[in-house]
């Protein structure tokens, strides 16, 4: 009697073992995003089943960024300098568009 495979909930893998190790080489290679991954190959899937091959590999774990500060002391100089000596510029600011606004939060220490 052959050996008979059971039915399994859920619906068929999207992937194959080809689309699989494309994924992994994506994320560990190019240090892709998993979204950038989703929408670069060109398979119809999901963002989800991506984060899923790239677990199953086991060999790849998530870890978050080391948070830093975006400016460094000397660009946190840099900008503070330039602001004193625009200070007197008056009406004239409202005439200027800035194209590069952030939100900055110094860090005194």
């Amino acid at each position: 009697m052959p050996h008979e495979s059971k039915p399994r909930s859920g619906g068929p893998r999207a992937t194959d073992i080809r689309s699989d190790r494309q994924i992994q080489r994506m994320a560990s290679s190019q240090n892709m995003l998993i979204h950038e991954i989703t929408r670069t190959s060109r398979l119809q899937i999901c963002k989800n089943t991506v984060h899923t091959r790239i677990i199953e590999s086991g060999y790849m774990i998530h870890t978050k960024m080391a948070s830093r500060s975006p400016f460094s002391k000397l660009h946190i100089n840099k900008r503070l300098q330039w602001a004193r000596n625009h200070m007197s510029y008056g009406d004239k600011w409202t005439a200027v568009l800035f194209s590069d606004e952030k939100k900055v939060e110094p860090r005194w220490t």
